[in-house]
């Protein structure tokens, strides 16, 4: 190899490492380039989404509408709050207005429905649990002795079913055993939290409330029939849009306007 050729083959070298250094330099600079641009994206749309849009949809719900942007809370005569109208509670009393069924007790915490379609036989029966229990042991509570079977139960579940449901109203609002029941009150709802219950639900009540409230004396002996009737179709709501669903009344609100008017009880 001539001594010429080495002196032109590090200057070859030379400029390669030039080139891929200017090629380099160029690419990490186009690199920060772009980051920065989706840094500033980034930025803006925080700016837009987490601080403006919040903040711009809680001033509307703020100024136009105050009760459904904190909770559609319920107050009584005392300003404590009592729930929320979005939300259904378990009533029990006879004082009272009754929601519909619930699987879970009405437990905001445990939302769940029985999840039983119309052609399980276990919508009208209610579900059962199979239990066997040591000879000696306490027989479960409402069990059903399963036949050739010792020791052996049936064990009611969370959804009591249409017939019992329907027979356990009809007996505690003292109807008769034909009484035609609307179907929402002899059904749970798939939240369990179901607020409302149809009007012919709540006129189905009236009697058994008048009753109990007689006894009570005071304001409550004045109460009619006739007065619980205005007082439902002041709390009933028409259907969503105008044509979607049912109209409805809300227990909660129907309960605490009852109190209101005639003495406030313990809401139970």
């Amino acid at each position: 190899m001539r001594k010429s050729q080495i002196p032109q083959r590090e200057e070859a070298g030379e400029r390669k490492s030039v080139a891929w250094r200017n090629w380099l330099g160029k690419e990490m600079h186009e690199i920060g380039q772009e980051s920065w641009n989706a840094c500033k994206v980034l930025l803006v749309l925080l700016l837009i989404c987490g601080v403006l849009f919040p903040l711009v949809v809680g001033i509307i719900g703020q100024t136009f509408f105050p009760f459904q942007a904190n909770g559609s809370l319920l107050v009584n005569q005392q300003n404590q709050v009592i729930g929320s109208s979005l939300i259904g509670q378990s009533f029990t009393s006879p004082d009272y207005f009754h929601g519909r069924p619930s699987v879970t007790g009405y437990d905001a915490s445990n939302t769940s429905g029985s999840n039983l379609g119309p052609t399980n036989p276990q919508l009208i029966t209610g579900t059962w649990n199979q239990v066997t229990v040591a000879a000696g042991t306490p027989v479960p509570a409402n069990a059903t002795p399963v036949p050739g079977q010792p020791h052996t139960y049936m064990v009611p579940g969370t959804y009591a079913g249409v017939k019992n449901y329907a027979e356990q109203f009809r007996k505690e609002n003292h109807l008769p055993p034909n009484t035609l029941l609307p179907t929402d009150i002899v059904t749970a709802s798939g939240s369990g939290l179901d607020p409302e219950i149809s009007v012919a639900a709540a006129r189905l009540q009236v009697n058994r409330i008048v009753q109990a409230r007689h006894a009570l004396g005071g304001k409550n002996a004045r109460l009619r029939a006739a007065d619980l009737l205005a007082l439902i179709d002041k709390d009933t709501s028409g259907r969503e849009l105008g044509f979607l669903g049912e109209p409805g009344v809300n227990v909660l609100q129907l309960n605490l306007d009852l109190d209101t008017r005639y003495g406030a009880l313990s809401l139970k």
